[in-house]
C-alpha cells in the first residue's frame, strides 16, 4: 500500500497528522451537507487537536492493514482538503471483501470528482489488496453517490430496512457491490493507463 497517489485531478494521501488544521477546516466548512448522511459529530471533531489525534489513529489503522484512509487534493493546492476516500472493514479468507467510502467538497461536487476517486479506491481494493469484492451502503435519496459507485461498476444486491442510525432516525440504505472478475480487471488496467498512476514517495 502507497501512502500517495495520484489521479488525473488530484493527488490521494494517507492519513497523517500534519493535516489537522486542513481536514478541521474541511469537516467544519461541510459539517451541515455531510450530516445528512452521516452520523452526528461531537463539537470537538472540528478541532485541529482533535483531528490530529484521529489522523494518528488512522495512521496506525492502516499500518495493521485494518482501515486505509485518505485525503484528497486538488492537484497544485496542496494545502486545501477536497474529499476523503476510504477503505475499511478489509476481511481475507473466505470473504475477501473491503467496504469503499467516500466524501466531496460541498462546492465541488458534480464535478465528477466523487467519481475519480471511488475508481481509484476500487482500484486499489482489488489490485493492491487483492480483495473478491468491494461493497458500499447508500441511502437511497443520495443520488448522486449511487450514480458515482455505478459508474465504477457497482451494482445494487440488496436494500436494508432501517440499516444505520443517521442524526437520530434509523435510516434505510441500499447495498451496492463490485466484484474483481477478469474482464473487470482488463477494464481497469485500461482506466488505470488513461487517468490514474501510482506515485512513489
Amino acid at each position: 500500500m502507497r501512502k500517495r497517489y495520484t489521479t488525473s485531478r488530484m493527488i490521494i494521501r494517507m492519513a497523517d497528522p500534519a493535516f489537522a488544521r486542513m481536514t478541521a477546516e474541511f469537516f467544519a466548512e461541510n459539517r451541515e451537507s455531510f450530516e445528512k448522511y452521516e452520523e452526528k459529530r461531537p463539537e470537538e471533531f472540528f478541532l485541529p487537536e482533535f483531528q490530529e489525534i484521529w489522523l494518528d489513529i488512522q495512521r496506525e489503522k492502516a499500518k495493521k492493514g485494518e482501515w486505509y484512509s485518505f485525503y484528497l487534493f486538488e492537484k497544485g493546492k496542496p494545502h486545501k482538503v477536497i474529499g476523503t476516500l476510504s477503505l475499511s472493514q478489509i476481511q481475507y479468507g473466505s470473504l475477501c471483501s473491503g467496504v469503499i467510502g467516500y466524501r466531496i467538497d460541498r462546492l465541488r461536487q458534480g464535478e465528477g470528482l466523487g467519481t475519480e476517486a471511488a475508481r481509484e479506491g476500487t482500484r486499489i481494493g482489488f489490485e493492491e489488496l487483492h480483495l473478491h469484492r468491494m461493497e458500499a451502503d447508500v441511502m437511497p435519496e443520495n443520488i448522486a453517490s449511487l450514480r458515482v459507485l455505478e459508474k465504477c461498476g457497482y451494482e445494487k444486491e440488496g436494500y436494508f430496512r432501517e440499516y444505520l442510525k443517521i442524526n437520530g432516525e434509523w435510516e434505510d440504505h441500499i447495498h451496492m457491490a463490485a466484484i474483481r472478475t477478469e474482464e473487470r480487471t482488463k477494464k481497469q488496467e485500461i482506466a488505470v493507463v488513461n487517468q490514474s498512476k501510482i506515485a512513489i514517495i
